[in-house]
């Protein structure tokens, strides 16, 4: 018996394979079961989620041939690769339309149907794929999607990636070339908000200690938005760059220079008169490496810099050369000393 509960988990793409199979399969049996279905799928846009088409003839093939022995979506190639390989080759919002009476019984089934979610089994933890720093992954999806992990990457992929919608978690960097599918949207969700495929190649930056979301569009479109309801969509588009921060504030930046954005995709790190911290943070992924100032007033600090090599000690003499500095370095602690006194 399919409960109301059953149909909340399905939209909201909690259900196992199996799961969703059975329900495609009652829905199919009856006309108004589809119609409730889309009344569900209605109140869930309206609460903030995003929207999104629904194939369930689509959906349930791609389960029976998961069945038939196909790799069960969601279970992407991994390949870890030096900082030196080639990267992978680089929806419209819309309004809801329904009736007061009918949104109001669509509601209440929500409501019941939430007592039910608690007596539940968890729903399977996602894969995941990690890469240490001074590492970096290709991954291949089932659907032909391509994700390039940057170093001290963290990417999350539910198990039933791609039954419903192709859902994945981000934390730190990566660059996707999905394969545009408008049955399923493919999502990237970070901790400042979630960036939508509208057909393209893009870069997504979120690591934790930055406390904000880049996005740079390569090709296609993408739709960028925070993590609250009310926040506004931004449209990016080819050589654009959004950012959300933390306090929830969003710029796009137009005509970038995808050359410098993307450089990491090629093993190159470049900054264009970007502060010190930022340059060591991410030095300090690149290279597995602990940087320590010992004069406090080279924090103020901006510099235009490239690294291309793979030796730590060639990419922190070439630092150490910009700043006007020595350095000592003992493991993985390095430690920038001025060779005068800067008072």
């Amino acid at each position: 018996m399919i409960e109301a509960s059953d149909l909340l988990r399905f939209v909201e793409g909690e259900c196992s394979p199996a799961e969703a199979a059975a329900i495609q399969a009652w829905i199919a049996a009856d006309s108004a079961r589809g119609e409730l279905l889309d009344e569900l799928r209605a109140v869930w846009r309206l609460t903030g989620d995003l929207t999104r088409p629904w194939d369930v003839g689509a959906a349930r093939g791609r389960l029976l041939r998961a069945r038939r022995g196909a790799p069960p979506p969601g279970t992407p190639t991994l390949q870890l690769h030096s900082r030196a390989t080639a990267p992978p080759r680089p929806r419209r919002w819309g309004t809801v339309t329904m009736w007061p009476a009918r949104i109001a019984a669509a509601v209440l089934l929500v409501i019941a149907g939430a007592a039910f979610w608690s007596h539940r089994s968890p729903p399977a933890a996602p894969r995941e794929y990690a890469t240490a720093p001074g590492q970096r992954a290709a991954l291949t999806f089932p659907d032909g999607s391509r994700v390039l992990l940057s170093v001290g990457t963290r990417l999350l992929v539910p198990r039933d990636y791609g039954v419903v919608v192709r859902a994945v978690e981000l934390e730190g960097e990566a660059y996707f070339a999905v394969r545009h599918d408008p049955a399923r949207p493919f999502l990237v969700r970070t901790e400042h908000g979630t960036t939508e495929d509208l057909g393209t190649e893009f870069d997504v930056r979120a690591y934790r200690d930055e406390q904000s979301l880049q996005v740079v569009v390569a090709t296609g479109r993408v739709a960028l938005r925070g993590t609250e309801a009310a926040d506004s969509v931004l449209m990016l588009r080819p050589r654009e760059r959004g950012v959300i921060a933390s306090s929830g504030s969003a710029t796009v930046t137009t005509r970038v220079s995808l050359e410098h954005y993307l450089a990491w995709t090629r093993g190159t790190l470049r900054f264009d008169d970007a502060p010190l911290s930022s340059v060591l943070a991410q030095l300090e992924r690149w290279y597995d490496l602990d940087i320590q100032i010992a004069d406090p007033s080279l924090r103020q600090e901006r510099l235009t810099i490239s690294f291309t090599t793979e030796s730590a000690d060639e990419a922190v003499t070439a630092l150490a050369r910009v700043l006007g500095v020595r350095f000592t370095r003992a493991d993985r602690v390095v430690r920038l000393v001025p060779v005068h006194s800067r008072q």
